[in-house]
């Protein structure tokens, strides 16, 4: 099997040399460059180009490349900004030499060498000394405009590098003034307009660091990719703190980074030695080729053999290339559960229009045991009735895990994991960890739902009493009292006019018929109080008659639960022993309540006919005939006793009116009600509320009471990888990882304004504000305490009843607040509902939770599972697992967990981190290329990092760092290189 070599070349593109205010020769530094090892240096003089052309000349035969520059003072910072200009060979078919650069950058920017000169000369004075004595005093002296120069430098083809971050002169130590952050602040903090605008508006192309880890900032604040480099003044500095570039070593090479700027370091591995122990676990070839049927005119798989190392193997290449098409093979023919493919699609190779390429292709791997796999078209599916011989991880699907916000697809991928380390007796026969967790917690689930209920009672009660705290309200009923108090006064003044009762002694017929209309009037009051008795009745009836057949209808519901429950566990019950019965017995006797019913609905139906005026013999069809009669008989009564009739006619129906004015505290509407409705505000209402709140919080606690009992049973399941976790605790000791059960606040926000309007006034008023309230009052709670969880929901409650904002103050009202379609029953029952609270699987590092950890430590952990967790010895295939991983994390943990993984099992990885393809140690890269022009012909180059024609795939697609190139130096580079 062919070795191949792994180069990643160092590049210095910031070097003095003798022709400015370096101390060597150009010969002098290419021999440490060479005993360094650079690869590519810039020679970067201050306002000049003098040794440039000599630099290359003798650079030839040492394989050394060098890149035309020149340093530049500017006009920014005390001490000046200094920038860089590095440019190409040639630009539009003009080679940019020593000549040209100093006729049309150098001279047009006003720093030509006699200028130079005479800025030395009025410094020193007349020393008599020569012009390269004030050449080299004058070059500190002269200055050019930023802008003017980066412009210049861009005509021509050019990069512009600047000093930054912690490096003498860099823009940051220059420029912090310019920034709204005091002065020694880091980078992050010292940004200002002026600054920001050379970047964004493309002044500059690369940052010229001394340290690494603020190239970062750079890349995320600008989109800048960051080098490294020596700044060599003294020979022996030359390499010192120079870059790892994966570009060839061209100017054109250096411009990728751009694009694509990564750091890498590389360790080696041996992994030959399993492949004797379990062969049958290894893949040690991959054949594609076409049909023998096939007709399409694409080229694609032609006779495609690729040898496949047993050890670690890196498959690398641009977009594009076939790195995903090699990976979705491998594990289609080795029938891998997931098929999350990324090429095998139906919208790229198996697209079937104009025809379905996949079906022309056939594909099979050969074992190291010396078996093959079944030949498969690539358009076949996996076998799920095969064993699944390796383990594959699609990049989008740990992309999607790594990035996505929600916990749950995270935790998805922990429970499987946990599942695997279960006893068969621990299982419930289930088949998925979910299944298990709601088999043991279904009581508890029904539990949580009846004091839910509760809550909602609760809510509408304390939504009730609330209405009446508004202080519109009060003034409401304030102003109903008032009108009614008016009203009160013009009834008095209205009080009619009393007339005497006339005398009517003697006068036989008047007496009588008197008499008459005293004892109509009588019988009309009699039958006026029954009726108003029997509506009483009546209404107390209705009430009665559903208020138990909504009894009626809870009792049916409670006996169905109980019989639900006692067919569920009749089969449990005969199994071990057991009567029902004899447990639990439930006497319903419905009928008697049905039966009260009927009899209770005959008596309405009976008050229902004495009440209708249309029946004769009715309460209110006598008092309407009696009514008539009275009438007529006041026709019989002279003119005086007519007058006094009317006049207590008038009299009773003022004092009536009287009445309903005043009324009584039960009496909706009336002075009274309006008295008793204001006092029991102001004396009553707030303790009843308290008292609502109260009794609410304590079914709040309840509730997350019950909730906490499912930590226990989450922890129970945790119990057999905790034991595995400290079994190998050694080999954890600097990745400290730790399970438990733990509550989570999962998406509250995101359904709490779906009620709540952030166009409202209020706490949540704004867009950003009001979520970032919602996520610091989440990151508030301590999810480790009962009471910190229900002090939540009352705080979530007390910011939408008073103004919480900076500069704001007073009361709020809820329903003001709340989206039109919604209410404010609706807001409560969810703040208090506690829907949003979960408890979750919670896997730790570092004592960190994993919605705190950066995408690249969550990356790391997932791929902690995947890599020592996970003790299958199957291949393991992964496409990009570095692509969500900060180099830090890469090299700190996912570096780490390959080699632990490949001690036990085959790694094939697509990757485009050479901290993974070299610092692993890959045994093996597989270059894919796709070649578009040529029928979309599929080729690749293979074998060891060593080889060199190796060594310049993975130079053109990958990028490393200064201890990548160290580390690896010391092992197989040819050192005459």
């Amino acid at each position: 099997m062919t070795q191949i070599g792994s180069f990643w070349h160092r590049w210095d593109l910031h070097i003095h040399t003798n022709a400015s205010d370096g101390k060597g020769s150009c010969q002098e530094i290419l021999d440490e460059a060479q005993k360094k090892h650079v690869s590519c240096i810039a020679v970067t003089d201050h306002h000049t180009i003098a040794n440039i052309d000599e630099m290359k000349r003798l650079a030839v035969p040492m394989n050394i490349n060098v890149i035309s520059g020149v340093e530049f003072r500017t006009e920014y910072g005390q001490s000046s900004v200094h920038m860089i200009g590095l440019f190409p060979d040639q630009h539009n078919g003009v080679k940019l030499d020593t000549e040209f650069l100093n006729e049309n950058i150098l001279n047009p920017l006003g720093i030509s060498r006699s200028v130079i000169i005479q800025k030395g000369k009025a410094q020193m004075g007349n020393s008599n000394l020569t012009d390269e004595n004030y050449f080299k005093e004058g070059m500190f002296n002269v200055q050019v405009d930023f802008r003017t120069a980066a412009n210049l430098i861009h005509k021509y083809g050019g990069l512009v590098t600047v000093h930054a971050g912690s490096k003498s002169n860099s823009i940051d130590e220059e420029m912090k003034h310019e920034g709204p952050a005091k002065k020694n602040v880091t980078i992050e903090d010292s940004l200002g307009p002026v600054k920001e605008e050379l970047f964004r508006d493309g002044y500059i192309d690369i940052c010229d660091l001394t340290k690494p880890k603020e190239a970062a900032f750079y890349l995320k604040k600008f989109g800048k990719p960051s080098i490294t480099s020596s700044d060599a003044h003294e020979v022996n500095e030359v390499g010192n703190n120079a870059c790892w570039i994966k570009a060839d070593l061209t100017f054109e090479g250096l411009k990728q980074i751009i694009a694509e700027p990564e750091r890498v370091s590389f360790t080696y591995p041996k992994l030959l030695d399993r492949l004797r122990k379990n062969p049958d676990k290894f893949i040690i070839g991959l054949e594609v080729k076409r049909t023998a049927s096939a007709t399409m005119q694409e080229v694609w798989f032609d006779n495609i053999h690729i040898d496949i190392n047993p050890g670690l193997v890196a498959i690398i290449g641009n977009k594009g290339s076939g790195k995903s098409a090699l990976t979705d093979i491998l594990a289609l023919c080795a029938d891998s559960a997931n098929q999350n493919w990324a090429f095998l699609t139906p919208n790229k190779f198996r697209m079937s229009r104009p025809y379905n390429r996949s079906k022309q292709i056939e594909a099979s791997i050969g074992w190291a045991d010396k078996s093959l796999s079944a030949i498969k078209t690539l358009d076949a599916s996996t076998d799920t009735t095969q064993p699944e011989r390796v383990k594959y991880i699609p990049q989008n699907f740990l992309e999607t895990l790594c990035t996505t916000e929600d916990d749950r697809e995270f935790e998805d991928e922990l429970k499987k994991i946990i599942f695997q380390y279960l006893e068969p007796a621990q299982r419930y026969g289930k088949t998925d960890l979910d299944s298990i967790i709601d088999y043991l917690t279904k009581e508890n689930s029904r539990s949580c739902q009846e004091i839910q209920s509760k809550i909602r009672d609760l809510n509408a009660k304390v939504i009730q009493l609330e209405e009446m705290l508004e202080p519109e309200y009060r003034t409401k009923l304030v102003n109903e009292l008032n009108y009614k108090q008016d009203q009160l006064n013009n009834a008095l003044s209205a009080k009619p006019k009393e007339v005497s009762k006339p005398n009517i002694a003697g006068d036989d017929e008047a007496l009588k018929a008197k008499a008459l209309i005293e004892g109509l009037q009588m019988r009309i009051e009699s039958i006026d109080h029954d009726i108003k008795k029997t509506q009483q009745e009546k209404s107390q009836l209705s009430k009665s008659i559903h208020e138990l057949n909504s009894t009626r209808e809870r009792l049916d519901r409670l006996n169905n639960q109980v019989m639900e429950i006692s067919n569920d566990i009749s089969d449990l019950f005969k199994a071990n022993d057991l009567d029902v019965d004899s447990i639990m017995k439930l006497g319903y006797h419905p009928e008697i309540l049905q039966d009260r019913i009927l009899q209770l609905q005959l008596i309405f139906n009976e008050r229902e006919k004495q009440l209708d005026p249309s029946l004769e013999g009715s309460m209110p069809f006598q008092f309407n005939a009696l009514c008539i009669e009275l009438e007529k008989s006041k026709l019989q009564l002279s003119e005086p006793e007519l007058k006094y009739q009317k006049y207590l006619k008038d009299k009773q129906e003022w004092e009536k009116s009287l009445d309903e004015i005043t009324g009584t505290p039960e009496k909706e509407g009336t002075i009274n009600y309006l008295l008793a409705k204001l006092d029991y505000i102001d004396n009553r209402l707030n303790s009843e509320v308290g008292v609502y709140i109260s009794q609410r919080k304590e079914l709040v606690g309840a509730l997350m009471n019950k909730k906490e009992e499912v930590l226990n049973t989450y922890n129970a399941l945790f119990h057999p990888i905790v034991k595995f976790i400290s079994e190998y605790h050694d080999a954890l000791k600097d990745y400290p990882i730790e399970f438990d059960a733990a509550f989570a606040i999962r998406e509250f926000g995101e359904h709490f304004f779906d009620y709540v309007s952030q166009q409202s006034v209020g706490s949540y008023y704004g867009k950003e504000q009001g979520a970032l309230r919602i996520k610091e009052n989440i990151d508030n709670v301590n999810l480790a305490e009962i009471e910190s969880i229900v002090n939540f929901a009352c705080m979530i409650n007390d910011d939408l009843l008073t103004d919480k904002r900076d500069g704001q103050s007073g009361h709020r009202v809820v329903e003001a607040q709340i989206k039109k379609g919604h209410t404010k029953q609706e807001v409560y029952d969810y703040i208090y509902g506690m829907d949003y609270v979960m408890p979750f699987f919670q896997l730790k590092m570092n004592g960190k939770s994993i919605s705190s950890l950066s995408p690249g430590e969550r990356g790391a952990l997932l791929l902690l599972l995947y890599l020592f967790i996970d003790m299958d010895d199957k291949p393991l295939i992964i496409d990009q697992p570095e692509e969500n991983l900060d180099n830090e994390s890469v090299f700190k943990y996912l570096v780490q967990f390959v080699k632990v993984a490949k001690q036990k099992r085959q790694i094939i990885m697509v990757t485009h981190n050479p901290n993974l393809a070299v610092v692993c140690d890959a045994d093996q890269i597989i270059q894919m290329k796709i070649d578009k022009l040529n029928g979309n012909a599929v080729t690749f180059e293979s074998g060891a990092i060593e080889n060199h024609q190796i060594n310049k795939i993975i130079v053109n697609i990958l990028e490393g760092t200064y201890p990548a190139f160290h580390n690896r130096d010391s092992k197989y580079f040819d050192k005459t290189i």
